[in-house]
């Protein structure tokens, strides 16, 4: 029996929108995956001193998100590992649940360049493959000529790693520029995010009153003249 194709999506997700819905089913795709699991950071360490919304929420809107993906699903992995959480920590930690399962681990490619900052990064390059999904506007020959810094070749479409490196695929699909920042920003105008979320996310975020300011609310982002 084959082992199980799993693609890992993390990320803070705050909140979770169209964009990471659709870059995980072009990595279910284009990788012939069995599914896709997100994992929100409880703690995330590049976010030290910023403002990030509850676990408890950020999970609560990935599980609706999913929820109708037959093979999406969400994992909360992070909220019991001790922080700050590295994603080598994580990967640790799944492997002990999944030890047969073959990792796929789905990163874009403005993270990806900043590689060499993370915890271990050596050793997550030789846990899981990694799924580089490349930034609308983003430098393709920047990306290659980091691949070889690191110690990658091209071969048959994918970049092969020496000695335990595992593979890194390039996603063909452009990820749609969407970013969670912006859609707070939108929350908190009070203007319609609608577009960018997907729907039951939309309406948990208004039935909680998330990211809003002190009285704005649907009805007010209505009402308001939009600009553009």
């Amino acid at each position: 029996m084959k082992p199980e194709r799993i693609g890992l999506l993390g990320g803070t997700f705050d909140p979770v929108h169209l964009g990471h819905i659709e870059l995980a089913k072009a990595a279910l795709s284009e990788c012939r995956l069995d599914k896709v699991v997100f994992i929100p950071a409880a703690h995330p360490p590049h976010k030290d001193g910023a403002q990030v919304l509850t676990f408890a929420h950020r999970l609560a809107m990935l599980r609706l998100a999913t929820e109708n993906h037959q093979h999406f699903s969400c994992c909360s992995i992070e909220a019991r590992l001790p922080p700050p959480t590295y994603t080598i920590d994580t990967l640790h930690a799944l492997r002990r649940t999944c030890p047969a399962g073959d990792f796929f681990f789905i990163i874009g490619s403005d993270a990806f360049l900043d590689l060499l900052s993370w915890k271990s990064y050596r050793d997550i390059l030789g846990l899981v493959e990694l799924v580089l999904a490349q930034r609308a506007g983003s430098d393709h020959q920047e990306i290659c000529a980091f691949l070889a810094k690191i110690g990658y070749s091209t071969q048959d479409g994918s970049w092969q790693g020496r000695g335990e490196l595992k593979r890194v695929t390039l996603l063909k699909t452009i990820p749609v520029p969407i970013s969670s920042s912006q859609i707070r920003e939108l929350l908190h105008k009070g203007q319609a995010t609608e577009e960018f979320l997907p729907e039951l996310v939309d309406a948990y975020i208004h039935a909680h009153r998330l990211y809003q300011a002190p009285g704005k609310g649907r009805r007010e982002a209505e009402e308001e003249p939009r600009n553009g």
